[in-house]
């Protein structure tokens, strides 16, 4: 059942299994008169029967199917890969994943130790109430157990929460979010900052990668841009996120010749290739065949500030 106090900008994204486009607080009201419609009904009547039926439609619209967590950033060109997002709409995915995971905690979900638990509790709290009507022949117990029963267990049945989470999806998001915090990046200031997301699905857009661009102040229309962005490594079943920044330019603009003469920091690797029609030049973190694939905060500003520094000297002509 849901939780009748929801934020209204949970309400927003909150999915129910009938009737969908019903607004949500004509949905609570309607559910309540018909649920107290059979309840008067049923106590009137000394019949379980006789208002099961207003108290099960009231029910059914209660249930709860899912969370929509498709990010609406506009109308897209249906060619385009990576799409331009406003910050907001960045971080909002890792808030999002933070409001399922919480979601599919319920006590009204049989898959999981809470769930399961409390639905024991409830149905012996049920049997309880039932036996002690039928053996006080009370029709009130009866049709106070009836009621429990019709009213809470269309909920665990069709309870079983599944949401579309994406563990590494929300470690790229958490890495750029400490990478780009105020306190880390004073020096970042002077530059803006665009967020890009790589959206999967024909219909429904679904967040499945995530970059940064940083764009350099009167760069040669050649140079296409400096890229930033997190793959993940996986060690013992555990994610780590591994940090690297791209140059990218129009073939022949000379990043092969920049190649050559960059020096980077210790510990930082460079790469020079040739894609198609561009030159890409990565700054990343070294690596060996057992260390290096981990790219904590502070190996994470350093590559950053590689980059843009790099860039600031080439990306002008």
């Amino acid at each position: 059942m849901v939780n009748l106090f929801i934020t209204a900008e949970e309400q927003g994204i909150v999915v129910f299994q009938l009737w969908k486009s019903l607004a949500y607080h004509k949905r609570i009201g309607l559910s309540f008169l018909l649920i107290l419609a059979g309840f008067v009904i049923q106590y009137t009547m000394l019949s379980f029967f006789a208002g099961a039926v207003p108290i099960l439609l009231g029910n059914l619209l209660l249930i709860v199917k899912g969370y929509d967590n498709r990010v609406n950033t506009g109308k897209f060109e249906p060619s385009a890969a990576w799409e331009k997002v406003d910050k907001s709409k960045f971080f909002e995915v890792e808030r999002l994943h933070r409001d399922m995971k919480r979601w599919d905690r319920s006590v009204l979900d049989i898959s999981n130790g809470l769930g399961f638990f409390s639905m024991l509790v409830v149905l012996a709290l049920i049997g309880i109430v039932f036996f002690r009507g039928a053996m006080k022949f009370d029709d009130t117990l009866t049709i106070l157990s009836y009621d429990a029963a019709l009213l809470l267990l269309p909920h665990w049945i069709t309870g079983i929460r599944s949401t579309l989470t994406k563990p590494n999806l929300m470690l790229k998001i958490s890495g750029f979010k400490t990478l780009l915090k105020e306190t880390n990046r004073p020096w970042l200031a002077g530059y803006d900052v665009d967020y890009y997301m790589l959206l999967a699905g024909e219909e429904s857009k679904i967040p499945d990668d995530v970059k940064i661009r940083i764009n350099i102040k009167n760069q040669h229309k050649d140079f296409l841009g400096l890229y930033g962005q997190i793959v993940t490594n996986e060690v013992n079943g555990t994610a780590f996120p591994y940090f690297y920044m791209v140059l990218v330019a129009k073939k022949g603009f000379g990043l092969a010749e920049v190649f050559q003469t960059y020096m980077p920091p210790k510990k930082i690797t460079k790469e020079f290739k040739v894609e198609d029609d561009v030159e890409v030049l990565v700054i990343r973190q070294t690596t060996s065949k057992t260390s290096g694939y981990h790219t904590k905060n502070k190996k994470m500003i350093s590559i950053l500030k590689s980059g843009i520094t790099l860039a600031d000297q080439v990306a002008i002509k």
